[in-house]
């Protein structure tokens, strides 16, 4: 005997509601890159919406002023080492907290609290510390605290990793005779492949946009945010959309690196 299942006009009334609300959220998120791109191919000297005409002599003025190519090119060193440490540091001290024994859980939330302090108490902080111990203006000092700001999004994406894979194949690798080291070096990081790009990507932008603790500590080498904030302030030229726009391109493209290469690798077939 077959049951049928009534379809409730509760829920039925819920699934319109609940998609047109993702839409708007969406829509809210995506406008301002909507209306972004077209402001930098604009003809006037300053941000208009809608714009008027249509030219590339703002992409042509980023890449022919020295200083937006040098805050640039800062901005992606620091972020591409930055990114580096935070997903060297956070991974490996993931793996040393993935047990969930008391001890464990209070170190991990330690590795929460750059993200629970506010930003500006964060840099002055940051800014006396440097000051101190002659970092002002530096590379690596800049690294270290963009680092530090990246390990909570680390720790706790490849935390989430070890706790859906587990340690069983770790441990199936050292009762067959592997050494701690080669256990760790052909099984676990293998494994944690996928959640260390993400993080590292993740880490990346986090570095890249961050604005606050780089005008405290930087001084007059800008990194790309604080040009691009200058600007803001003083001229509001279309250059800071063509900016915004070529970031968003590079974003997306990041994004879809990141997907592609963070799918595991499927075997190949034996052949019959």
């Amino acid at each position: 005997m077959s049951t049928v299942r009534n379809r409730s006009p509760r829920t039925g009334l819920a699934t319109p509601i609940l998609a047109a609300y993702v839409v708007l959220v969406l829509v809210f998120l995506l406008m301002p890159l909507f209306l972004v791109a077209p402001m930098s191919f604009s003809q006037t000297t300053y941000l208009k919406f809608p714009p008027t005409g249509f030219t590339l002599k703002w992409y042509v003025a980023f890449f022919e002023d020295p200083a937006w190519i040098a805050a640039t090119i800062r901005s992606l060193v620091i972020a591409a080492c930055s990114a580096l440490l935070a997903t060297v540091t956070g991974a490996l001290a993931a793996i040393a907290l993935r047990r969930n024994t008391t001890t464990d859980q209070l170190l991990r939330g330690g590795f929460l609290g750059p993200q629970l302090v506010p930003v500006i108490i964060l840099a002055l902080g940051v800014l006396l510390l440097f000051s101190r111990f002659h970092l002002y203006s530096s590379i690596p000092g800049i690294v270290v605290a963009h680092a530090v700001l990246a390990l909570p999004f680390v720790v706790s994406n490849v935390a989430g990793a070890l706790r859906q894979r587990g340690d069983s194949l770790a441990q199936a690798a050292r009762v067959l005779g592997a050494s701690p080291l080669k256990a760790f070096w052909y099984v676990t990081v293998p494994l944690l492949r996928p959640s260390m790009i993400a993080s590292y990507i993740f880490a990346f932008f986090v570095s890249f946009d961050e604005l606050v603790v780089a005008m405290f500590v930087m001084g007059r080498n800008e990194t790309l945010p604080m040009r691009i904030w200058s600007n803001v302030r003083d001229d509001l030229t279309p250059v800071v959309a063509a900016v915004a726009t070529l970031l968003i391109v590079a974003t997306i493209v990041a994004l879809l690196i990141s997907e592609f290469l963070s799918r595991p690798r499927q075997a190949a077939k034996d052949p019959v």
